[in-house]
């Protein structure tokens, strides 16, 4: 069978964990599982992150200094929280990720967000060595008034996704993975934003194929 390669670049065991059960669980809008058209590979490459409140601005500078060392199509992905009252802005934003380093466990306490709406966006960006193409995922969410749940992937603790369903009840992203009867593999394939910003490049990538400058990144298992 023929399938697309993709060279996802990060450093995050988390995100490598993730990606793992996106590719063996999730489908794309026809139904067509993951795994059926693309695979996936981890590779690390050392980049020194801009700050900017626009995700989409991140990861767009992020990949093409990926793709400069790689020299081949490659993605990167970068999520964070914008608070409702601040989505025109964006903020925090790409500025998430330094805020939950400096602050950590103080985030709630310091920015003032204890149930806060917010939205938590991923965005993917892929360069093909021609151009770069960024693609949004979002899921809406309450913050919670202090971190719950142990998996310590940043905000993972302090974010309460809506979820139609109501299984989740008010369990922040870090609880509901620790759930047994929901675990890890619900929120990849039906809360997550990254999982969402994820399809919408592979839907892409479905229609466009590979990169005219890199015809070899499709192989045959």
């Amino acid at each position: 069978m023929t399938k697309l390669q993709i060279l996802y670049v990060t450093s995050s065991t988390y995100k490598a964990e993730e990606n793992r059960l996106f590719v063996e669980r999730c489908k794309l809008a026809d139904g067509t599982p993951v795994h059926d058209m693309f695979a996936f590979e981890i590779v690390q490459v050392p980049i020194t992150e801009i700050l900017s409140e626009d995700l989409r601005v991140m990861v767009t500078d992020e990949v093409a200094k990926a793709y400069h060392q790689l020299r081949t199509p490659c993605i990167v992905e970068h999520a964070g929280l914008i608070f409702d009252d601040y989505a025109k802005v964006s903020y925090p934003g790409g500025l998430t990720k330094p805020m939950w380093n400096v602050l950590g466990a103080n985030f709630i306490q310091e920015t003032n967000s204890a149930g806060r709406g917010a939205i938590a966006r991923a965005v993917v960006a892929y360069c093909d060595g021609i151009s770069v193409h960024t693609f949004d995922g979002e899921t809406h969410g309450v913050l919670a008034d202090a971190p719950r749940g142990h998996r310590d992937f940043y905000w993972d603790t302090i974010f309460i996704p809506d979820d139609p369903s109501g299984r989740t009840a008010d369990k922040t992203y870090a609880e509901i993975v620790e759930d047994t009867s929901l675990g890890l593999p619900y929120k990849v394939e039906q809360l997550s934003q990254s999982s969402k910003a994820m399809i919408k490049f592979l839907e892409h990538l479905r229609i466009t194929g590979p990169s005219a400058l890199w015809p070899n990144t499709a192989f045959v298992l």
